[in-house]
């Protein structure tokens, strides 16, 4: 997959395919999205265009926003891993910054998609706006764009739901962050499409799960939607490394998201301890390292305890139910 990373006064990239693309910002790649994809990346096929997606960094929630809390679903490199294994060709990254924002509809259909990228078909759900003031619409703009050569098509997004074959609804990043908000995660990974998971590069903390035994591998959670605090069965998958290293097995863990209040209450993020990890020492081996972790079950609310030793007793207990979880 070919990354192209733009913003408006830098030179055309000069693609001599012509590109068939779907645009939004694609945060999670929830069912909808891939249904989007999906029609996306047939009719290139059926026309002989190359698949290509257009997005947008920083999210324009992020831009108008700044100051909000975190709302990802997933982070810069998971979004490219999963679209690469769609099977898209050319990933189209644009600058929002205040040019964009200030750019009428009309000149962005035909001053930097049509001219800079040679897009003749854009395919986007039909809930999604574009252009200054999100003045622009697939219905609305669909005369000007056939001017351009450039043909737009609507997608509905809504999916039966697959926990209830009867019901059918619009799939949006937004329901699935409010289900994860609120610890639904088994309707949020049925909307997702597969479960949705923490992805991050471990940080060297402060040592202090490997004093009382149970070390951890510690991910910040300063981009990510934060569920809700606590202790969780996990499991864990290291996906990359400095040294290349990959494993590709699924490790059982557990987790806790928050902010350590009995030995720090600093900022929220991911601690994930390996159970029976003694034999290939994985802790010490993960600094640097990227990894996959997925909370599969709530065991308790985040708690301060009076003393380190009233903790570790705790941890125990957790494991212990996180081991039988796991059928260890």
């Amino acid at each position: 997959m070919k990354i192209i990373k733009w913003k408006i006064g830098d030179n055309s990239p000069l693609l001599k395919e012509q590109l068939a693309v779907a645009i939004g910002n694609f945060d999670g790649i929830h069912q909808g999205h891939i249904k989007l994809l999906n029609e996306c990346k047939l009719e290139a096929r059926a026309n002989n265009l190359s698949f290509g997606v257009v997005t947008f960094d920083p999210h324009p929630r992020d831009f108008f926003n700044p100051k909000n809390p975190s709302f990802k679903l997933l982070d810069a490199e998971e979004k490219e891993t999963l679209l690469s294994e769609i099977g898209v060709k050319h990933l189209i990254i644009i600058e929002f910054n205040e040019q964009l924002k200030n750019c009428n509809c009309e000149d962005f259909l035909s001053q930097i998609l049509k001219e800079n990228f040679n897009i003749v078909k854009m395919f986007a759900g039909s809930n999604f706006k574009f252009g200054k003031n999100r003045e622009g619409s697939i219905e609305n703009t669909k005369s000007f764009a056939n001017t351009l050569g450039l043909e737009l098509v609507s997608v509905d997004l809504k999916q039966t739901n697959s926990l209830n074959e009867k019901v059918s609804e619009i799939i949006s990043s937004q329901k699935i962050r409010k289900l994860i908000q609120n610890g639904q995660f088994k309707l949020a990974n049925n909307l997702l499409g597969r479960n949705w998971c923490i992805t991050g590069t471990v940080e060297k903390g402060k040592q202090q799960g490997r004093e009382i035994g149970f070390p951890t591998a510690n991910v910040s959670l300063k981009n990510f939607l934060k569920p809700p605090l606590g202790v969780y069965v996990s499991r864990l998958k290291i996906i990359s490394s400095k040294n290349s290293e990959i494993c590709n097995d699924w490790l059982p863990s557990i987790s806790n998201i928050g902010t350590r209040p009995t030995v720090s209450g600093d900022s929220i993020n991911l601690e994930t301890h390996i159970i029976n990890s003694k034999e290939n020492n994985f802790e010490t081996n993960l600094y640097g390292k990227r990894i996959k972790v997925e909370l599969i079950e709530f065991l308790r609310p985040e708690k301060k305890f009076e003393s380190l030793s009233e903790l570790q007793k705790q941890i125990e207990v957790d494991t212990k139910r996180a081991r039988k979880f796991h059928e260890l």
